[in-house]
């Protein structure tokens, strides 16, 4: 039987963590070795576990990944994620979430190069299209030489 860590609740003074799965057997509180002596749980408020987004370590000396990132599966997931989490345009978000979960991530550097010059290719054909102008109006022609 597989059991799943759905959140950690922690409460407001930092002494108590519970943790919360999907099997309710399984929850368990985890006490700060500082907290005091007389340290009393049942008159403490809680924070939402949805709130709280925890670093985990995939191993030892990696940088702290935060819990939600992990738990991501596709690039609209991702994108979104970043969105949330980030302050980079809406361009890079969906860049960075195609490079982590996507297709991009095996894009050689001429790739890149190409596809950029691609898009600006488009770009300039657009403008071109845009920068036709059509004049409506009386038309004169004459026929007298």
């Amino acid at each position: 039987m597989e059991i799943k860590v759905k959140g950690v609740v922690n409460s407001s003074d930092n002494n108590l963590a519970y943790i919360v799965s999907d099997d309710p057997r399984a929850n368990y509180s985890i006490l700060n070795p500082e907290a005091p002596e007389d340290y009393n749980p049942s008159c403490v408020e809680w924070v939402d576990h949805d709130k709280v987004d925890y670093g985990l370590c995939r191993e030892e000396g990696d940088v702290a990944l935060p819990q939600s990132f992990l738990q991501i599966n596709s690039v609209e997931q991702g994108a979104e994620w970043y969105r949330t989490n980030s302050q980079y345009p809406d361009l890079v978000c969906d860049m960075l979430a195609r490079y982590e979960w996507g297709d991009l991530k095996y894009t050689t550097p001429k790739e890149f190069k190409n596809q950029k010059k691609k898009r600006e290719r488009k770009v300039r054909k657009t403008a071109q299209i845009t920068t036709l102008q059509v004049k409506r109006g009386p038309v004169h022609v004459s026929f007298d030489d």
